[in-house]
């Protein structure tokens, strides 16, 4: 099924897109790490429209495993820091740097299953071989860590943003925003769980392009909010 990877490719890039003309023109840290995460989503998500189209390969996965199940959520984490506890993003960003580092030497050395690319669907989560040795071990474990850490970072701070926005009688576009934000990764999240749970790869596909077309509206309800409306919205401008 080529449609829905194809829709999330093309939202997502369009999404990076907008966040980076955002960086030129206001230079804030947050901005651009949320560009480069919604470019690395784009090239994921090209790599399910390939494998769809043609079949996977070992090169087509490892780059899809990396940019999509390790890094991807950790960069999204990481424009929260930057924006809601700057203080803390040098640590943060070399920390990811750490654990992306380790989890790019595990996904290049780790073992696959072949028979598991065999396929035109997103292959499943097994295919790097647990028993593979210690650099299929690092690439799982890098992906667990970094999505757990990240997805907490990413929901908590919308959550907590929007609950600061309605509590000081914030715009009600920026309220709407975080919501849409926080929704958005709960269900991308919540399909790439279905998916391993029932193997319906239906809800994957599905979910992205939902999930990624609901943050990019919470994007777009930000760009509307009043400039003299306080700034609790982690992707409206400072």
């Amino acid at each position: 099924m080529i449609f829905y990877p194809l829709v999330a490719t093309l939202i997502s890039a369009a999404f990076a897109t907008t966040l980076f003309v955002q960086y030129r023109a206001k230079h804030r840290p947050y901005l651009l790490a949320w560009a480069v995460a919604l470019a690395f989503y784009a090239i994921a998500a090209l790599t399910e429209v390939i494998g769809a189209a043609s079949g996977w390969n070992p090169l087509l996965y490892r780059t899809y495993y990396f940019l999509g199940a390790i890094i991807l959520v950790g960069v999204l984490a990481l424009g929260t820091i930057y924006l809601l506890s700057p203080r803390f993003s040098h640590i943060a960003l070399w920390v990811l740097i750490v654990l992306a580092a380790i989890g790019l030497a595990g996904v290049l050395g780790a073992q696959l299953q072949a028979v598991k690319l065999e396929t035109h669907q997103v292959p499943n989560a097994d295919t790097i071989q647990v028993q593979g040795g210690l650099f299929s071990v690092l690439a799982i474990l890098m992906a667990a860590l970094i999505n757990s850490v990240g997805s907490v970072i990413l929901i908590g701070g919308a959550l907590w943003s929007a609950l600061g926005a309605w509590r000081k009688g914030g715009a009600q576009s920026r309220l709407v925003a975080n919501i849409l934000i926080a929704a958005g990764a709960f269900i991308v999240a919540g399909a790439s769980t279905l998916t391993r749970v029932f193997h319906v790869y239906e809800l994957f596909y599905v979910g992205q392009a939902i999930g990624v077309l609901v943050m990019f509206g919470g994007f777009l309800a930000a760009q509307r909010a009043p400039r003299r409306a306080p700034n609790l919205n982690p992707v409206a401008s400072r």
